[in-house]
């Protein structure tokens, strides 16, 4: 296969089939806005399918009430495909990903980081060094990352918080560490609130190494994301 289905066919469309074996995926965007639930999503489809899942739980977002919703049934055989680690430090992350291939197992099909940007977070200070030390470890841990998955031909999708950017007329949200972030990955998405509480914005910023600009609603229920009627 060349790509996971999401689970939902609206996203799907978006993607042009799906999340991408071979590259980086990051789903980016404010807190509650549905990141965590569109990578249990993702995760849950991929074992559907019959593949294993590393998920990475760097934020403390992954609770077994959500994953029970979105598996429904199924839960307790797809559960049995996931392998989660949660990470407490960004070194640990690090040494996390560095060791990847001691977990590859067959059928091993996607890796979830989520947030990759959390840590990071935690340990930020204003110190230029800490700024130059942490940005060229997520740079290190984004390229182990790009490496592993064109390698191994299976799928990465990573998720980051935002911050806020002052610009001259107001501020801007971003990723954290966009700079380093938006290196890496092929295909970016980023998930906006809109004035429905239930609906949820999907915007492309690149797809397969290409920056173009396509959106979709869907609608975020208990089951996860499904095709909006609006």
């Amino acid at each position: 296969m060349e790509y996971i289905t999401t689970g939902c066919d609206s996203l799907d469309n978006l993607l042009d089939g799906g999340v991408r074996n071979g590259e980086i995926t990051l789903i980016y965007g404010e807190a509650n806005t549905g990141k965590t639930t569109s990578v249990i999503q993702v995760s849950v489809s991929a074992t559907a399918q019959g593949l294993r899942v590393i998920f990475v739980d760097s934020d403390n977002s992954f609770t077994q009430q959500r994953f029970r919703q979105i598996s429904s049934e199924n839960r307790i055989t797809l559960g049995e495909s996931i392998l989660l680690f949660f990470p407490e430090t960004f070194k640990s992350q690090r040494q996390l990903i560095e060791s990847l291939d001691t977990y590859v197992r067959p059928n091993l099909g996607l890796i979830v980081i989520d947030s990759v940007s959390a840590l990071y977070r935690a340990e930020f200070s204003d110190s230029p060094a800490s700024i130059f030390d942490l940005n060229r470890d997520l740079a290190r841990q984004l390229a182990y990352l790009a490496n592993f998955t064109v390698s191994k031909k299976i799928a990465c999708v990573i998720t980051s918080q935002v911050h806020a950017r002052l610009r001259i007329f107001g501020s801007e949200l971003e990723p954290v560490a966009k700079r380093v972030l938006f290196h890496f990955p092929r295909t970016i998405l980023r998930i906006r609130t809109v004035p429905s509480s239930s609906l949820r914005e999907f915007v492309i910023e690149r797809l397969r190494g290409k920056t173009i600009e396509r959106r979709c609603l869907v609608s975020m229920t208990e089951k996860g994301f499904v095709n909006s009627s609006a």
